[in-house]
């Protein structure tokens, strides 16, 4: 399969991507900052926006997924690459304690790690992923998710009953 890249200067691509996605979705932020377009969405749009990035304007590498513990939120942020210079932040935040997202592995899939990476560190499920297991954790009898600011730091009870 012919891989076609998104073609103009970074700044005329930067605008397509910004007005692409305007267009299409009802966004909470957008703007240019330097290479990146940065879009500021609800969780549920989070697919449909990517989806357009994919299929509509031709980004076609998810590069990874980054969350932040904001104790009571969670901040996810998904890094698109054009492979051309030009990149998209696409931010949402979810609320809770017990954050839930549908996947978008069918859409990127090396969304897959970075999914279960979040999942594993922050405890973010990922509704509809195909394998939502752990990556760097213990699979049994480890409840904790170590990237979390509530994760307390004490050997003697975080492992006990794991050796």
């Amino acid at each position: 399969m012919a891989v076609a890249l998104p073609e103009g200067s970074l700044e005329e691509r930067l605008e397509r991507y910004l007005e692409g996605f305007r267009s299409r979705h009802g966004l909470e932020e957008a703007r240019v900052e330097g290479n990146t377009v940065v879009l500021g969405v609800d969780p549920g749009s989070v697919p449909a926006v990517l989806s357009t990035a994919r299929q509509s304007l031709g980004i076609l590498h998810l590069s990874f997924i980054t969350v932040v513990d904001r104790q009571g939120s969670f901040e996810l942020t998904y890094e698109l690459l054009d492979m051309r210079g030009a990149r998209v932040r696409v931010k949402t935040v979810l609320q809770g304690e017990e954050p839930v997202i549908d996947t978008v592995t069918g859409i990127y899939p090396t969304a897959n790690w970075h999914e279960r990476e979040a999942y594993d560190m922050f405890g973010v499920a990922f509704r509809g992923h195909p394998d939502l297991r752990r990556v760097y954790m213990w699979q049994d009898h480890f409840d904790h998710h170590p990237l979390l600011k509530s994760f307390e730091i004490s050997t003697k009870r975080t492992f006990e009953g794991l050796r």
